[in-house]
C-alpha cells in the first residue's frame, strides 16, 4: 500500500547471490503497476505501468566466475606407459560446454595411441 500523497521514496531492493557458478550476464527486470482509486472512488486508469532493467553480471570485478581451464603436467612417463593429463575449472559453467584439445611436441606418430577423454569416470571419447 502506498500513502495517500506519495510520489517518490518508493525503493525495491533485491539482493543477489554471488555464486561460483559462471552465468555470464542475467537479467533482472522489475514492473510496477498502480492501481486502486481516489478517496471519492474515481478508479485509476488502466495501464500505469513501468519496468526497470537491471543486468547482473558474473564476468568482472570482484567474485567475477568466468572459469580457468588448468592442465595438469604429467611429467616423466615411461614409453609404454599412459600420460595422464588432469583438466580442471575453477568454476563451474551452467550449461553444457565444448572443450577442444591439440597435441604438439617431438613425439612420433607412431608413439601415441588413440587418447581415451573420461568426464566424470564416464568414458566420452
Amino acid at each position: 500500500t502506498v500513502p495517500a500523497g506519495t510520489t517518490g521514496g518508493i525503493v525495491v531492493t533485491v539482493p543477489t547471490t554471488d555464486d561460483p557458478v559462471f552465468e555470464g550476464s542475467e537479467q533482472l527486470n522489475l514492473t510496477g503497476t498502480l492501481t486502486g482509486a481516489t478517496l471519492n472512488g474515481t478508479p485509476l486508469p488502466a495501464g500505469i505501468t513501468d519496468t526497470g532493467h537491471a543486468t547482473i553480471t558474473d564476468m568482472q570485478g570482484p567474485g567475477a566466475d568466468v572459469p580457468v581451464l588448468d592442465v595438469s603436467d604429467p611429467g616423466l612417463v615411461n614409453e609404454g606407459s599412459s600420460a595422464v593429463f588432469n583438466l580442471t575449472l575453477s568454476h563451474a559453467v551452467d550449461a553444457p560446454t565444448t572443450l577442444s584439445f591439440t597435441f604438439s611436441g617431438q613425439a612420433d606418430a607412431g608413439d601415441i595411441g588413440t587418447p581415451v577423454v573420461t568426464v566424470g569416470g564416464t568414458v566420452v571419447a
